[in-house]
């Protein structure tokens, strides 16, 4: 009988259903985001809410306990509080996405600066960089306070991306190094491959894959970051779950889920991006992160 080879159609199709299998932990989380975004973000009422209005305590206040209705009760005004802290929640995890997603970036630019460089010690200022900037947070702060204050989003979310950056740079420049003393690159060489070449095709992408990790991890940490200044009331006029919770300790007497409910669930989505960010790490084997992380 003769053999009969596959058609290139099917050998595609088994090809796609094999790499389908290889990253179906990484797809599982993919959806698990993307369920996890669509809530936040669920068409709702207009975003753009300004918490001296609404957490204004009118003369008589329209508050009304957690309900069927109501899951979180109501403000003093009669608006939907788990509906406002959805709106809060989703404000909050959009900066984070964006402050952890360029400072990220940036870490992967500065690093490259010097990952070109043909002599072997060419990550030492890197380094050194590094080891002086333990001290950086301490000087920074007022910086991150100052622009807090008012709502300067712009300064607190630039001073945080720099932190980011000059905290993790080590970390990249130390996978460099071992991407580019691989057996594999090592045969790249033999075969006369150049550096540049080397580090682009070979070096390059497994860093990227480990920094979405690191992407996802980082997510949380400037969740509770942005949550923890804007409790302190450096949020200025814009609405954010640690604002919620503040206002609601003024009336923690008359109204005590105005404070509980907000804390409730902020607590419930720092935890589940903390775990998508842990799985997510372990399945694109970022290894080993930073203690700070």
């Amino acid at each position: 009988m003769a053999n009969r080879r596959q058609s290139k159609v099917a050998d595609g199709a088994q090809r796609v259903v094999a790499k389908i299998w290889e990253i179906r932990r990484v797809l599982v989380l993919v959806f698990a985001y993307l369920f996890l975004f669509v809530w936040l973000f669920a068409e709702g009422r207009d975003a753009d809410i300004r918490p001296s209005e609404i957490l204004a305590i009118p003369d008589d206040p329209l508050w009304e306990k957690p309900d069927s209705e109501h899951w979180f009760g109501t403000t003093g005004d009669g608006t939907d509080l788990f509906e406002l802290t959805r709106i809060a929640m989703a404000t909050t995890v959009a900066i984070s996405v964006v402050i952890s997603g360029l400072g990220v970036g940036l870490t992967f630019l500065y690093v490259m600066m010097f990952s070109f460089d043909p002599g072997e010690r060419r990550f030492t200022l890197l380094k050194r960089i590094g080891r002086v900037v333990r001290l950086l947070p301490a000087f920074l702060a007022p910086v991150i306070l100052a622009g807090g204050a008012g709502g300067g989003l712009l300064v607190t979310g630039l001073t945080l991306i720099l932190l980011i950056a000059l905290h993790l740079a080590p970390t990249v420049a130390k996978w460099f190094e071992e991407g580019e003393g691989g057996q594999g690159i090592q045969a790249g060489y033999v075969l006369g491959l150049t550096r540049p070449e080397i580090v682009t095709n070979r070096v390059v992408p497994v860093v990227l894959r480990r920094l979405i990790g690191v992407f996802a991890c980082l997510i949380p940490i400037i969740t509770l970051v942005e949550m923890s200044l804007s409790f302190l009331g450096f949020a200025g006029d814009r609405l954010s779950c640690g604002d919620l919770v503040a206002h609601g300790q003024d009336v923690i007497i008359e109204a005590p889920w105005m404070a509980l409910a907000p804390g409730i669930l902020a607590t419930a989505v720092v935890v589940i991006l903390s775990l998508l960010g842990w799985l997510s790490s372990a399945a694109l084997k970022t290894g080993r992160l930073p203690r700070w992380i």
